[in-house]
């Protein structure tokens, strides 16, 4: 099947509300494992039901922005996906405390109470109407990249459909198509600024009403960085300019003088181009 013809229908979120209302009750009053196995295996399917069709709607929004009605759809979900926040928690407060946590730790492994004792941390109800702030902004920022319509090569070009021009074998094609890209920014600077300033608030008081220093701190959570921390990071990132840093600059300099043009030429445009003959075709 080809993803256009992938049927969609927006989920139908009361009764999504009430599905998960049924399964935590019925892992705890859970006579026996198998009964939560059970609630298990049906949170899977609700959830990849309702992730499949919000998935088609974003991506089809982002493939057309003009596209009104998949604009709506993914509007649906920046303000309503948070509130599903409070019933999917609950069901994992039932998971994490059910006294048959042991059976469900032999079955699934350890690893997805490690993992879910840091998601609980990351959501508390009061903060939704700001998780829809958040998702509202993210979504404003990718449209507004997918939007873009640049005059390049006499046509009108979308940014991904830029890129291939930055990989050219002709070095002055190449320096244009930064240009080009780089004056799309330019020209949005100031929407983008308010974009980037906007989130930075929002995520700041997110990470403040959850008990967090710092939106850094929450980050962690969100992505489940359950076996490093930021000190871990600080020593890589210094190992990285240490050790990888060095070797980098051995390859570009090897990368220049195999495309013909002298190091201490060597810049942004040339960086994308490999080979004389030309890179494969993005």
């Amino acid at each position: 099947m080809k993803f256009s013809q992938m049927p969609y229908k927006r989920p139908d979120l009361d009764k999504f509300i009430s599905d998960y209302k049924v399964l935590t009750d019925k892992v705890n009053n859970a006579d026996s494992a198998e009964t939560v196995f059970e609630a298990v295996a049906e949170h899977e399917k609700l959830s990849r039901s309702f992730g499949t069709q919000s998935s088609i709607a974003y991506v089809r929004s982002t493939i057309n922005t003009e596209d009104e009605f998949y604009k709506a759809e993914r509007d649906f979900y920046d303000e309503n996906g948070p509130r599903l926040g409070e019933p999917m928690q609950n069901f994992q407060l039932a998971l994490f405390n059910s006294k048959f946590r042991p059976e469900l730790e032999k079955k699934y492994g350890d690893l997805i109470f490690k993992n879910m004792e840091m998601e609980l941390k990351t959501f508390k109800p009061e903060i939704v109407p700001l998780l829809q702030a958040e998702n509202k902004l993210s979504s404003e920022y990718q449209s507004l990249i997918a939007s873009a319509k640049i005059d390049f090569d006499g046509k009108k070009l979308t940014l991904a459909q830029l890129a291939p021009y930055k990989e050219s074998p002709d070095r002055k094609i190449r320096h244009d198509a930064y240009v080009a890209d780089g004056s799309f920014y330019k020209s949005h600077s100031e929407h983008l600024d308010r974009i980037y300033d906007d989130m930075v608030k929002v995520r700041t008081e997110i990470a403040h009403k959850l008990g967090f220093k710092n939106f850094t701190e929450l980050a962690y959570l969100r992505r489940t960085r359950n076996c490093y921390s930021p000190a871990d990071i600080a020593v890589f990132r210094e190992g990285v300019v240490r050790d990888i840093v060095p070797i980098v600059c051995e390859i570009k300099q090897k990368q220049a003088q195999r495309i013909g043009i002298p190091a201490d030429e060597f810049t942004l445009y040339d960086d994308p181009f490999r080979y004389p003959e030309g890179n494969p075709k993005p």
